[in-house]
């Protein structure tokens, strides 16, 4: 997206109370950083002589999304998770007609970059370790008593129904799949219904766990970022996610992940597979609507060519991995992908 002189003024006039100068401010150095259902930009605040290196993060659409990750970002912070430090949002912004986000940056490198081309075993299983540490410290979350009542959350009811979780997580997907009549995942959802497991234990989700969103900082500490999609859910749903992510770089870590976290929280890990094609099934969903109806789901060809071009191996490996847990072909998809 272009940055306008209009919202480089916005972003000053939200600043200047969180940092006031006794000299003329300015913004600067905006840099788009890689990012799917944001336009994620870090840029510099100059006042007073100094240089603060901050996050703009600017969401599709004029939603919730903003208020919910700024409040998601202090509650975590106060309880000691490692996440960046929030400063303001703003629902509708009057520059761009989004909503959006300005927060801390984190010095380092994305753990994806430190981990993936690293060349030291050793190095590469010490990064991994620390990786689901955070995601146990996450899930280990008391979310009773900071996460219920300013967060709108929608907590499954598993007393009165174990598949609560499922159902709810399927019933869109297959709604819209029905609606516009994609027959390629028609079966995925058969066999998603088939095959429901229980949902014995609730924990706070992170939503889009995996390395790209996870930032080491120079003394090797770990700060967990993008939380826009924060849930209660079951706690399979989020390392399944980091599976997929991870093994769709090329890295099989199925029985790495499954094995550190157990290990970690003493927690046995059971049908993760199952939640492996769960977690991804809006990814899926949302291929074809690039495919198939881009207004289904609000698609665009930027976002069609994320998914096509900058994420092609992860799009491939999700077909891959579909044949091989379900046995469902994904034709449409695999045919676009191969041509």
């Amino acid at each position: 997206m272009r940055i306008t002189e209009e919202l480089k003024q916005e972003v000053i006039d939200c600043l200047l109370p969180i940092f006031p100068s006794e000299r003329d401010v300015t913004v600067g150095n905006f840099q788009h950083l890689l990012g799917a259902d944001t336009d994620t930009l870090c840029f510099s605040y100059f006042s007073n002589d100094t240089d603060t290196p901050l996050i703009l993060r600017i969401y599709r659409q004029i939603s919730n999304r903003a208020e919910k990750e700024f409040n998601t970002l202090h509650a975590l912070s106060t309880a000691g998770i490692s996440v960046p430090v929030p400063y303001i949002w703003k629902k509708a912004s009057l520059s761009v007609s989004r909503s959006f986000l300005i927060m801390e940056k984190i010095p380092g490198e994305l753990l994806s970059d430190y981990l993936l081309n690293s060349k030291s075993e050793r190095q590469r299983m010490t990064g991994f370790q620390q990786f689901i540490q955070e995601l146990v410290n996450i899930h280990s979350y008391d979310w009773k008593s900071g996460f219920t009542d300013n967060f709108l959350l929608k907590i499954p009811d598993i007393e009165n129904d174990p598949y609560d979780y499922i159902n709810k997580l399927v019933y869109y997907p297959q709604r819209m799949i029905n609606l516009h009549n994609i027959n390629d995942l028609k079966p995925l959802i058969g066999w998603l219904k088939d095959n429901k497991v229980k949902t014995d234990k609730l924990s706070l989700l992170h939503g889009d766990y995996h390395l790209n969103n996870v930032i080491i900082t120079p003394q090797k500490n770990l700060i967990v970022i993008d939380w826009a999609d924060l849930k209660i859910d079951d706690f399979r749903h989020d390392l399944a996610f980091a599976i997929v992510a991870t093994s769709s770089a090329g890295l099989d870590v199925s029985d790495s992940f499954i094995s550190l976290y157990q290990n970690i929280s003493n927690f046995e890990v059971e049908d993760i597979e199952y939640y492996m094609i769960l977690a991804i099934l809006h990814n899926l969903l949302r291929c074809y609507s690039a495919l198939h109806d881009p207004p289904l789901l609000g698609e665009t060809e930027t976002t069609k060519k994320m998914f096509f071009v900058n994420y092609k191996s992860y799009t491939k490996y999700l077909t891959i991995m579909v044949k091989r847990i379900s046995g469902v072909k994904l034709t449409m998809l695999e045919e676009a992908l191969f041509s």
